[in-house]
């Protein structure tokens, strides 16, 4: 059975905006909960942990159905009044979104302007909470994690690549390739030697020592996918990573992707390039903050 490397269980997103001042009594409430939780999983206190768990579930589900009031109670213990005439609405960026990733898995995510794509990124890659949901990492609830250790993990089990590279421009190919390895404590040699497989495995093995405006737009995001893929992360994640490049250079990265793909790499790909989606092994439509359906790709079966 292939191994799961990321999980999300029913997660969602809510933004408030304006003054609706029940929704945001209830958000603060959860928050100060999920603190209390998050301080439990730090001690280990599994009685804690399932009461907490229990109600957080209950009072986020209430929460993303819009029904501040009761979810405030289960919480609080005691009622709030209604508040018709609170002006702002309430934005669900993520609805109740259920998916796991599998090791060696390569996917698209597509859908218009505001389906939640880029929200469900930002979940995936632990760089947003969910106001609803657990995220699961290599099969450990990475939920009730306090924040201040997510960037070591990020660091150690997660790489990305973006559309604008994000390379250092003072720095030269191996420089950039070898920072993520600095921020994790590695030494130097071993940053080195590793930067260098990296480099060479996207093809660029003969520019180690040239700076980002020394390198065409696919030879940057060459480098920007080997400092994603230079820890070895459980999973790599691309926002946009060829909306920069040319069809010719688009198709020389995905061709990249594909290659270090079949060597196990697993990669989920943020798109609305449908040139993109098409490398990939499944694609993930995204309509309203919902998975609205996923598919194989037959060429890729």
């Amino acid at each position: 059975m292939t191994e799961t490397v990321l999980k999300l269980r029913n997660i969602s997103k809510t933004y408030i905006v304006g003054t609706r001042r029940n929704a945001l009594k209830a958000q603060k409430a959860i928050q100060k909960l999920h603190k209390n939780y998050e301080d439990a999983c730090e001690k280990e206190d599994k009685d804690c942990i399932r009461r907490n768990e229990k109600i957080l579930d209950k009072a986020q589900d209430l929460f993303s159905k819009e029904k501040y009031e009761e979810s405030y109670k289960v919480i609080a213990g005691k009622s709030i009044k209604p508040r018709p005439k609170d002006r702002g609405a309430v934005v669900h960026a993520l609805d109740n979104v259920t998916l796991e990733i599998k090791k060696g898995d390569l996917i698209a995510v597509v859908g218009p302007s505001g389906s939640g794509k880029s929200t469900l990124l930002n979940m995936l890659g632990l760089l947003d909470e969910p106001t609803a949901g657990q995220i699961f990492l290599n099969n450990k609830n990475v939920t009730g994690i306090k924040k201040k250790r997510l960037p070591t993990i990020r660091s150690n089990d997660l790489g990305f690549v973006f559309q604008s590279f994000n390379l250092v421009p003072s720095l030269t190919a191996l420089e950039n390739t070898m920072l993520p390895l600095k921020y994790a404590g590695i030494s130097m040699a071993k940053r080195k030697k590793m930067a260098k497989e990296a480099l060479t495995l996207v093809g660029l093995g003969d520019r180690l020592n040239h700076s980002p405006n020394e390198l065409s737009g696919g030879q940057s995001q060459r480098v920007a996918i080997a400092r994603s893929i230079v820890s070895e992360p459980a999973i790599v994640f691309g926002d946009e990573l060829t909306g920069e490049l040319d069809t010719k250079m688009t198709h020389e990265v995905m061709e990249l992707i594909g290659k270090l793909n079949n060597k196990g790499q697993t990669f989920i790909i943020v798109t609305h390039n449908p040139e993109v989606a098409k490398v990939c092994k499944q694609i993930i439509y995204m309509k309203d903050g919902k998975i609205e359906k996923e598919e194989r790709n037959k060429e890729k079966r």
